[in-house]
């Protein structure tokens, strides 16, 4: 990590502050002096305070201009808070030249939830978009514009995950789902790529395993199924996984090569095995971790999870807890982001003469 470099974070947050993982990453680095200079510019926060998206463009493209980056990290700049070629190219003229990196953190579909026109300038103008997806996500991104594409997974903060416990031997579940199940243009049944499969996932471990089995999370698919428990905040999931043996998903967008949701990590995180779908890809980036199994169908699914729960609770036990330990090393957000600095680094400024900001 290259002491010399000066960087600028747009972290994508309503509430300025939200982005915990990738925050607290940034500021150990500048810390420990891995950059030289660090400021975290919170742009929808700022928006929605100064109440005029012209002004907040303007000011955005002041604190750069005074800042002085060397790279403007954008994090999932959409619609929400538009921005043109034009105005992108203003940030990369400013005096210290600034080379513009994206992580895009979101899954995109062919014809559900495709990139908007924000992101796709972002991607036309980005030195390198990082995904957490490959496959036809980086063939858009591509016809996007973006030049270098490259992989970035989810990873997971320490302030809300991975905290320390004693796993009891004595839990109100069998296995947990996190998952929303929304309607998409509130017709009935139709969910983004996954959702059926979701759904069924769920019931398929009802049927196995009655009210030892819970599913938290919102959504109208969820609606008069007993094994719904409703939504909880963010940080809550923790607590809900713990309170299970296993956690179990079927992300969104499950035809994705690489790609998983903040599920898998965090999950594994909280020291409980993990049952997720396959995607292509998956021994590549997920493969070797301990307590992580994956899975073609839901009846695959259950019958992972009954073999899991033939084991004696203290191998369950030391199986989560080995999970844990696995990827705090290989997805924890100082892990993940501090790759993409180097990533950065090495493709953007190898040979650079560093003078000094």
């Amino acid at each position: 990590m290259n002491p010399n470099l000066r960087l600028l974070y747009l972290p994508n947050e309503g509430i300025e502050g939200d982005q915990i993982g990738p925050r607290r990453a940034f500021e150990r680095f500048h810390a420990e002096g891995g950059l030289s200079a660090y400021q975290a510019y919170s742009y929808l926060a700022r928006a929605s305070t100064l109440g005029n998206h012209r002004t907040a463009l303007v000011e955005l493209l002041n604190t750069a201009r005074e800042f002085a980056p060397d790279v403007i990290f954008i994090q999932h700049m959409t619609d929400s808070y538009p921005v043109d070629r034009a105005y992108l190219q203003q940030l990369k003229a400013l005096p210290s030249r600034p080379r513009l990196v994206l992580w895009e953190g979101d899954a995109y579909g062919r014809y559900i939830k495709k990139l908007d026109a924000s992101l796709r300038a972002v991607m036309d103008e980005s030195d390198i978009t990082f995904l957490v997806g490959l496959g036809y996500l980086a063939d858009a991104a591509k016809a996007a514009g973006a030049t270098r594409i490259r992989l970035a997974p989810h990873s997971y903060d320490s302030v809300r995950f991975d905290l320390p416990w004693e796993p009891p031997t004595i839990r109100p579940l069998d296995a947990v789902m996190i998952a929303n199940l929304h309607s998409i243009k509130r017709i009935p049944g139709l969910y983004l790529p996954g959702g059926r499969q979701r759904k069924k996932l769920a019931h398929a471990f009802h049927q196995s395993l009655g009210d030892r089995f819970a599913v938290y999370g919102g959504g109208a698919g969820w609606k008069r199924e007993s094994y719904a428990r409703g939504p909880i905040a963010f940080h809550q999931q923790s607590d809900m996984i713990r309170s299970a043996w296993m956690s179990v998903a079927w992300d969104h967008f499950d035809e994705l090569p690489m790609y998983s949701s903040d599920r898998l990590p965090i999950s594994l995180a909280c020291g409980v095995p993990h049952l997720t779908n396959y995607q292509p890809g998956y021994e590549l980036v997920f493969g070797g971790i301990p307590g992580l199994y994956w899975f073609h169908t839901p009846q695959e699914a259950v019958d992972i999870a009954l073999y899991l729960l033939s084991m004696p609770q203290d191998q369950r036990i030391e199986l989560g807890m080995a999970a844990a330990a696995h990827v705090r090393e290989r997805f924890h957000a100082d892990k993940v982001y501090g790759d993409m600095l180097k990533v950065i680094e090495e493709e953007l400024f190898a040979g650079r003469d560093w003078v000094g900001p």
